[in-house]
């Protein structure tokens, strides 16, 4: 055999072995919050799931509301949000989807050590808007439409006051980003309490009110059943299925952001979890 024909016979060869080497499993597309990503919990859940099902997720870490979108569009299969309103005007248009609650935690108002507007005194989280907005204390915003900054402009939309542009930074990014902006600038800023707690040690922020209703954190799955491919519906609610009732509530449970702090809840079965205004308790 001529050494060109030898080693073109090899290369392809090599090629064919490689081809019946890629990875043929379904696959679906998950768009999901970014707090669920930057608090570490999609590492614990996604392995878990592809090894269970054979079904391989690629997984997108976004807003809540390009969260919905990119499932409205088509463009993913599953999406994890945490927005309840953006979630009940997207199932009205979508009565078809499959919706139930997953879990849920609490945002946080975070800020710097010294606390220079006096946040931690205040009795409520309208009272503890209002006294940054007073001081002229700078705060970050994610500006996203995702599900922590829709809390955020209910929030200030509650305390009934607005930032001045000077006294308001934008990112446009994820949650831990807006973390490390804010702790950089010595700023206030929302927060989930999971991406809070799994960063904590590089930050230099300390929660400065926490607790009471308007600060639940609710997390939804939501999927849809009209896709055609059926390989990829399946895939798609065997997904559904896992986090809400399968394998995925254990690992929910025991999950911690940091050694100290669950990051968490699971939603607790004998709760109603099939409306965006469901609550856990």
């Amino acid at each position: 055999m001529k050494p060109t024909i030898f080693w073109l016979a090899c290369g392809l060869i090599l090629v064919s072995a490689a081809c019946s080497r890629q990875d043929v499993r379904p696959v679906v597309i998950l768009a999901t919050t970014s707090s669920v990503g930057n608090s570490g919990l999609l590492e614990v859940l996604q392995p878990a799931f592809e090894q269970l099902s054979g079904v391989r997720v690629r997984g997108h870490l976004v807003g809540s509301g390009l969260a919905l979108q990119m499932l409205e569009r088509g463009q993913v299969d599953v999406a994890i949000s945490h927005a309840p309103e953006m979630e009940a005007r997207f199932l009205r248009a979508h009565p078809g989807w499959l919706y139930r609650k997953l879990m849920y935690n609490d945002f946080l108002l975070v800020g710097p050590l010294g606390d220079p507007a006096g946040v931690l005194s205040a009795p409520s989280i309208e009272v503890a808007i209002q006294r940054i907005v007073k001081d002229g204390a700078r705060f970050v915003s994610r500006g996203d439409e995702s599900g922590t900054h829709t809390r955020e402009q209910q929030l200030f939309k509650l305390a009934e006051v607005s930032l001045s542009a000077e006294d308001v930074v934008i990112t446009g990014h994820g949650m831990s980003r807006t973390l490390r902006i804010a702790s950089e600038i010595e700023a206030y800023t929302l927060t989930d309490a999971a991406t809070f707690a799994r960063m904590n040690d590089i930050l230099h922020l300390r929660p400065v009110f926490q607790g009471g209703s308007n600060l639940l954190n609710t997390y939804a799955v939501i999927t849809t059943t009209s896709d055609p491919d059926a390989v990829k519906r399946a895939g798609a609610v065997s997904l559904f299925e896992w986090l809400t009732d399968g394998g995925g509530r254990p690992l929910i449970t025991n999950f911690r952001a940091n050694p100290e702090v669950a990051g968490f809840m699971v939603w607790p079965a004998a709760r109603p979890r099939g409306e965006p205004n469901a609550l856990p308790f």
